[in-house]
């Protein structure tokens, strides 16, 4: 049963991002956006296309190239982001957000436990480092079952 996670995208990650694919690093444009950003902590891999998360990338194993499918306000996001290319301060006024996707749980099984503690811990003690699970101790309590 897939495992659902919040994933948040504050100001500082849109303003972390706001140059991304406005120069030359046009090749990493699905590793650097606001969500491959927001999702970094826990999956340092992560390629984020229009409509889906390869949490794992896309480095050509088949077993790994998983895709979590992308809900509308996340896409609708990536348009607007994406639309703001050659004029990167008004990413800066897009609002920030949180959306929901659904783990597998075959993605569940290949997540590093020991990592997603080090994470939890880091959000409980209010550091932003780990933006995307301070607020869903539940992922930790799924691997731990």
């Amino acid at each position: 049963m897939p495992t659902p996670f919040k994933i948040a995208i504050t100001k500082e990650i849109i303003s972390h991002c706001k140059n991304c694919g406005t120069g030359n690093e046009a090749d990493r444009i699905e590793s650097n956006c606001a969500i491959a950003v927001a999702l970094a902590d826990i999956f340092p891999k992560v390629y984020v296309t229009n409509f889906c998360i390869f949490p794992f990338g896309i480095d050509g194993d088949t077993v790994k190239n998983i895709k979590i499918p992308l809900p509308p306000i996340a896409q609708q996001f990536i348009k607007l982001f994406d639309g703001f290319r050659f004029a990167p301060k008004l990413r800066l006024l897009l609002p920030e957000f949180e959306f929901t996707i659904d783990i597998p749980d075959e993605v569940i099984e290949q997540i590093n436990i020991d990592d997603v503690r080090e994470l939890i811990v880091a959000g409980s003690a209010g550091s932003d480092h780990a933006s995307v699970i301070t607020n869903n101790h539940s992922l930790l309590e799924r691997v731990l079952i």
